[in-house]
């Protein structure tokens, strides 16, 4: 197109200057041929003076600042039409709602809003939600973002991608920029737009004239994710998140200010933001649903991510985690899942289906604050302005054995693993309470099988004393058929009093316990595996007090088909009378010889006892 209309302009000239007119309208036909080429596979990339020029141009906040100057969230709830609440977060108060078929995210700008209503880019008044203006999409529509002056959109016309800056005031497109090649959803703040570009770089682009000011390109990771707050921008993809700082011009990790957190396998599928080129994260998805959030910390001069600690909101819960990946605290909204959650810096912001919002300390968990829409329409999903946000007011007092405890018993079979994490912290507090909470997860029979082989190594593990007369109270139930009752768990209970083994423990504590397991030993009802355990239990705390009635067990049992042929028995009534004194080796020798005894087991005295 350039070449033809210079061949025509060069025979025009000819003629004289009257026709300068005409030129000049042929130059504007030439820029109305297309967008400026900013998208190209060719370009400068990762130069360390530009991105240094281009970062110290954005006009950024001094400290973590809403978009609009107010913390807001503008949720988006179910019907038809659906509906925008705004809500104002400082004063507790619903700002407006409108009717809107939303299709896409919300973006806030400085006094405005934008998100795709129908097949348009509708702009509306954050005061009052009414419509400011309206603009139609070529193409398919990929997705949009707002500083406070501007809206940006990506959109898709056949094999071309493009990117359109609007006023936010009027609509007007300022520029349009094409790309040969796949765009993401872009991001915006202090003046500047970022664009994903083909997976492998980032665009940066003056959002008042669309001129490239630089571009990042990933040596060794992918770019398909985009986050920014008032005073940082961060990208990276599902393994990493990148700082946009000075360093980035290195391209790589090692390089870079770069952090990864570790997510636990139980909470699979977790991400760090929006895949922005996912067409399903278009809009408000489950994917919101489970997120990893964080914020930057500054040591000794040097930016750290996660910084202090991370969160993850993982559909009803928000756990968190120090910065070597323990979970430190949880925290389990009632009744409903939080579908989108922000880390504003200073507390976690979350909104759930029923239009509920909380607050949490990123240290504790604790809630400083919470608030309600009062919508009566399930919420789809939501944008929270909040950077910097901190709730005034008292914080609830935080229960961590409490929260703890109802993820591990919540009923939901979807969160099955969740609530081995639950478990797995829980264990580790001390307090009989504790071993009383994890025996009743064991009790119950709605718990699958998965979790209750967690707890039994837990309580295995745990080796605190003071969890014996919690131990012992549980023995204490038995096999009444009249009443029908049964031994709950007796034979994880007695492996979690072996586990104490070795242990200072109180002298009362031990005859309550070896009494107890005495009972279970000479029920007649006691599962031959259960009772290796219980032999186990009363040889690892008995300190030789169990041995009498060890001895009166086996000269029962040692002739029986049942047990005398069971290599688990067998194994622990012989080591534990064989550790005994003479008496205990002799009764050892007298069964041997007496000819009832079954095979198995005086094979086993023999290859265990030792010769004199």
């Amino acid at each position: 197109m350039k070449k033809l209309v210079l061949a025509m302009v060069t025979p025009i000239l000819g003629f004289g200057l009257g026709f300068a007119l005409v030129f000049a309208v042929l130059l504007l036909m030439l820029g109305a041929c297309g967008g400026k080429a900013v998208f190209r596979l060719s370009s400068d990339e990762n130069n360390p003076y530009q991105l240094e020029q281009t970062l110290s141009r954005r006009q950024l906040p001094a400290t973590p600042t809403p978009v609009s100057g107010r913390p807001r969230v503008f949720a988006l709830t179910a019907g038809s039409p659906k509906t925008i609440v705004a809500y104002d977060l400082d004063s507790g108060n619903v700002l407006w709602k409108a009717d809107a078929d939303v299709a896409s995210r919300i973006a806030v700008g400085g006094d405005f809003i934008v998100a795709l209503e129908g097949k348009q880019l509708v702009a509306r008044d954050q005061a009052r939600g009414a419509p400011r203006w309206r603009a139609a999409i070529d193409g398919k529509f990929v997705g949009a973002a707002a500083d406070r002056e501007r809206a940006y959109v990506v959109s898709q016309d056949g094999s071309t991608w493009w990117l359109a800056a609007l006023d936010g005031n009027t609509g007007r497109e300022l520029w349009k920029a094409d790309a040969a090649g796949e765009l993401g959803t872009p991001a915006a703040h202090g003046g500047v737009v970022y664009a994903p570009f083909l997976r492998q770089w980032l665009s940066i682009v003056d959002g008042k004239t669309g001129k490239q000011l630089t571009r990042v390109r990933g040596v060794d990771e992918q770019i398909s994710m985009l986050h920014v707050t008032s005073q940082r921008a961060y990208y990276g993809s599902k393994q990493g998140v990148f700082v946009l700082d000075e360093k980035s011009a290195s391209g790589k990790r090692a390089d870079a200010t770069y952090g990864t957190v570790t997510v636990p396998p139980q909470l699979e599928g977790t991400a760090y933001g929006v895949d922005a080129y996912d067409p399903v994260q278009l809009a408000y998805s489950a994917a919101d649903r489970k997120r990893v959030l964080w914020t930057t910390t500054t040591v000794d001069g040097q930016l750290r991510l996660p910084g202090e600690g991370y969160a993850i909101h993982y559909f009803r819960y928000v756990l968190g985690f120090d910065p070597s990946g323990e979970l430190r605290w949880a925290y389990s909204h009632p009744r409903v899942e939080l579908v989108a959650s922000e880390h504003t810096g200073t507390v976690i912001a979350g909104i759930s289906t029923n239009g509920e919002i909380v607050a949490l300390d990123p240290k504790t968990g604790a809630v400083r604050a919470r608030k309600s829409l009062g919508t009566t329409s399930p919420v789809l999903g939501a944008t929270f302005d909040a950077d910097g946000w901190a709730p005034t007011g008292e914080a609830e007092p935080s229960d961590p054995v409490a929260v703890l405890v109802a993820i591990a018993r919540d009923r939901e079979a979807r969160f099955d693993r969740v609530k081995e994490l639950a478990v797995q912290r829980l264990a580790k507090l001390e307090g009989p309470e504790v071993t009383s909470h994890l025996l009743t997860v064991l009790s119950d029979k709605r718990q699958p099988a998965k979790l209750k082989d967690t707890v039994v190594e837990l309580l295995v593990a745990r080796h605190d004393p003071s969890s014996l007369p919690v131990l012992v109270a549980q023995l204490s139930i038995r096999t009444d058929y009249l009443a029908g009752s049964e031994p709950d768990a007796l034979g994880p209970v007695a492996k979690a009093i072996a586990g104490l083994g070795g242990q200072k423990l109180d002298p009362k504590a031990v005859a309550a316990a070896l009494a107890a397991l005495q009972v279970h030993l000479d029920a007649p009802t006691t599962p031959s595996s259960d009772l290796a355990l219980v032999i186990g239990a009363m040889a690892a705390i008995g300190g030789g007090a169990e041995r009498l009635a060890l001895g009166s067990h086996l000269l029962l049992y040692h002739a029986s088909e049942e047990l005398g042929d069971d290599a688990g028995w067998q194994r622990s009534i012989v080591v534990a009378l064989g550790k005994g004194g003479p008496g205990e080796r002799e009764l050892l020798r007298y069964v041997v010889a007496d000819p009832r005894t079954r095979p198995g087991l005086a094979s086993t005295i023999r290859e265990t006892l030792p010769a004199d």
